[in-house]
């Protein structure tokens, strides 16, 4: 085991997580849940800065392209002396099944969340119970 920046191998995990300096926020994508509700997906989006004008959501070959153009936080009078967050743009993309209406997504903003509500083709939402031989 090798030891990096003069630290003990174990050591807490956080601390080293948020004190590293290979850690760069720049590189981190756009935090994003998907869970399916009701005879859909839905994709929440945190995006906090944005307004809904900013987005452009397409879908082309069942490829969703989630897209926002980095914004600058202009601060004049002071000088940073640590600059941890920024407003670093938004590309995303989602492989969508086949069985989705893409007829019918739909997308709302609230409180810097954008959710995007992919509803699944009615003959996609059919049950069936499958016997055992």
């Amino acid at each position: 085991m090798i030891r990096l920046y003069n630290q003990p191998v174990t050591g807490n995990v956080m601390e080293n997580f948020f004190n590293s300096p290979l850690r760069n926020s720049r590189s981190n994508t756009t935090p994003s849940n998907i869970y399916e509700h009701e005879n859909a997906f839905v994709i929440e989006l945190a995006v906090p800065g944005y307004s809904k004008e900013d987005f452009s959501i397409t879908l082309e070959q069942q490829r969703l392209t989630i897209a926002a153009e980095q914004k600058q936080h202009e601060i004049n009078d002071d000088k940073f002396l640590r600059r941890e967050f920024g407003i670093n743009g938004v590309n995303r993309s989602f492989v969508l099944p086949k069985t989705v209406d893409a007829d019918n997504i739909t997308a709302d903003f609230n409180n810097g969340i954008l959710n995007v509500r992919i509803p699944l083709q009615k003959e996609a939402r059919i049950k069936k119970e499958i016997a055992i031989s």
